[in-house]
């Protein structure tokens, strides 16, 4: 899908989806960001423009499938798919305003010629942690539940930088959330099994 398909698409399921107060000022909010055309990362899984759009779409669509997998149907209420799509589409909005575009030079695989290409980098403005940055973000604008805080603040599973300094919260929400749980694997089969980096 082209990035204006991503866009629509975006903006369709939060209309749907989200019902909460304060969402119409965070999209507002998100207009005059460069979500829509920020990448996912520099180097990895959607570093390209457009690959945040695309990536939290993804997270989104693995996230819905696995909560329909494995929560039983009475649990699957609005309630619980407004709490994932909050959670899932919005788990990395800490990347905007996050990266710059700057030219670098490559070798061309296929000449041997040195080449300059667009690449990005990181800008660190607001220096928080990755996932407490994405809720900072989404409570100034809307309340949060405890299951959406817990979904957003454990996507990034054991490889959360919090985690790896000895933080042991990651594993304790992983046990108490089953939506942190589905938002975490969404997110790695996403940007490990989907995406591609460029």
């Amino acid at each position: 899908m082209t990035k204006e398909e991503n866009k629509e698409r975006f903006l369709e399921i939060v209309k749907k989806r989200i019902h909460r107060d304060g969402i119409e000022q965070f999209m507002a909010w998100l207009e005059k960001t460069d979500f829509f055309e920020a990448p996912a990362s520099t180097r990895f899984h959607g570093n390209y423009p457009g690959g945040l759009l695309e990536h939290s779409l993804n997270v989104y669509d693995q996230t819905i499938l696995l909560c329909t997998m494995y929560y039983d149907t009475p649990e699957l209420t609005d309630e619980l798919l407004e709490s994932a799509t909050i959670s899932s589409l919005f788990h990395d909005i800490c990347k905007t305003q996050t990266y710059s575009k700057y030219m670098k030079n490559v070798k061309n695989q296929d000449t041997g010629r040195w080449e300059s290409v667009e690449a990005y980098k990181t800008e660190i403005k607001l220096p928080l942690g990755h996932s407490q940055k994405s809720v900072i973000i989404l409570q100034q604008f809307m309340k949060l539940k405890l299951d959406e805080v817990y979904a957003v603040l454990a996507h990034m599973g054991f490889s959360d930088a919090s985690f790896k300094g000895g933080d042991g919260y990651v594993g304790e929400i992983l046990d108490r959330s089953k939506l942190a749980l589905m938002v975490h694997l969404a997110d790695m089969v996403a940007s490990k099994l989907i995406e591609k980096t460029v």
